[in-house]
C-alpha cells in the first residue's frame, strides 16, 4: 500500500516545492524594480553640447541612502582650485586645461590615454588658486569611513583642512566592466557637480542635494567592456561641502573599482595595470597594460 502512495506523495511534494519556488520568483521579480528604481531614471544621456551645462528636466528625488555603497577612494589632484568666485561662476571654466597648458581637458582627463598623462603632467594653479603646500602632482583621495564623514566636508577634509570655501576639487575612478552594460549613477553634492566618463559629460547639477547621502538623480550610463574613466568635479561655494556618488548593487557586483587598496599614486597604477580588459577582436581577457602597448605600439 505504501508503495503504491509513493509516486502520488513525491509528485504531491514536488508540486508544491515547484509553486513555492514560483512564488518566491515572482515576488523577486516585483521587487526588485522598488530597490533598483526609486523614481524616474534619466536615460538621455550623455548630454549634447547644447545641454552640458543646462539643469536636469526630471523632478528632484530627494532620497537619502545612507545604506547605499558609496565610493570612498579616489584618485585626484594633490590640491583644489582655490578662490573660485564661487560655484558656478567657476563652473564653466575648465581648470584642468588651464592648469596643464592645454595637455589635459577635463573631458580628456575622463579617458585612459589622458589618465596616463597625469603620470607625468602637473597641474599648476596658480600661487592665489592653490592649497597651501600643493606639489601639483596627483594623489590617492580618501573621503573617510563613510559619505557623511568629517561632518559633511569631504571636500576639504580630503586635503586635511576642516572647512574652507570658494574652491573645487577633482576626483577619478576606473571602473572595470566584464561586458557592455548599463550602469545607473547616483551623485550627492554640495554645491556643483559635473560628471564625465570616457570623455563624455553625462551630468550636470548646480544645486545642492541637502545632505552626503541625499540623491537627486540618478543617470543611466554607457559603460564599455574593459576600463571606464569617470571624471567627477564638485564646485563648492559656502557651508557644507561634499562631493559623494553610487551605483545600483548589481553593478556594483559586476564591475572593479579603482582605487581599491592603493595608497599613493604609485600603487593606483600598479591596480590599473592588473585590471582585466577584453581585447574585441582576439575575444580574450588580458592586462590592461599589455592592451595598451599594443594599441600604442610602445
Amino acid at each position: 500500500m505504501k508503495q503504491d502512495r509513493l509516486p502520488n506523495l513525491v509528485q504531491c511534494n514536488l508540486g508544491n516545492f515547484q509553486w513555492l519556488v514560483f512564488v518566491n520568483i515572482l515576488s523577486f521579480c516585483l521587487f526588485i524594480p522598488m530597490i533598483s528604481f526609486a523614481g524616474p531614471v534619466i536615460t538621455s544621456g550623455p548630454l549634447s553640447k547644447e545641454k552640458e551645462m543646462q539643469q536636469p528636466e526630471q523632478s528632484r528625488l530627494n532620497q537619502k541612502r545612507p545604506d547605499a555603497l558609496w565610493i570612498l577612494n579616489w584618485y585626484g589632484p594633490d590640491s583644489g582650485y582655490m578662490n573660485n568666485g564661487g560655484a558656478k561662476k567657476s563652473s564653466t571654466i575648465d581648470h584642468i586645461k588651464n592648469a596643464t597648458n592645454g595637455i589635459l581637458d577635463q573631458p580628456s582627463l575622463s579617458t585612459i590615454e589622458g589618465l596616463l598623462k597625469t603620470k607625468g603632467v602637473k597641474v599648476n594653479f596658480p600661487p592665489k588658486h592653490a592649497m597651501i603646500g600643493m606639489e601639483g602632482d596627483w594623489m590617492i583621495v580618501n573621503l573617510g569611513t563613510r559619505p557623511d564623514a568629517a561632518g559633511g566636508r569631504n571636500m576639504s577634509s580630503r586635503y586635511g583642512f576642516a572647512d574652507l570655501n570658494n574652491f573645487d576639487t577633482w576626483q577619478i575612478i576606473v571602473i572595470n566592466a566584464p561586458t557592455n552594460m548599463k550602469a545607473i549613477m547616483s551623485p550627492a553634492q554640495d554645491d556643483y557637480a559635473q560628471i564625465w566618463i570616457n570623455g563624455q559629460k553625462w551630468h550636470n547639477d548646480s544645486e545642492w542635494t541637502g545632505s552626503p547621502t541625499e540623491v537627486d538623480f540618478d543617470i543611466e550610463v554607457d559603460l564599455k567592456a574593459g576600463n571606464n574613466v569617470l571624471v567627477y568635479r564638485c564646485g563648492e561655494s559656502g557651508g557644507h561641502e561634499y562631493a559623494n556618488l553610487h551605483f545600483d548593487r548589481d553593478t556594483m557586483q559586476k564591475v572593479r573599482i579603482i582605487p581599491d587598496q592603493a595608497k599613493t599614486k604609485a600603487a593606483f597604477f600598479d591596480e590599473l595595470v592588473n585590471l582585466p580588459i577584453l581585447v574585441s577582436n582576439r575575444g580574450r581577457l588580458v592586462s590592461f597594460w599589455a592592451d595598451f602597448k599594443l594599441e600604442t605600439g610602445q
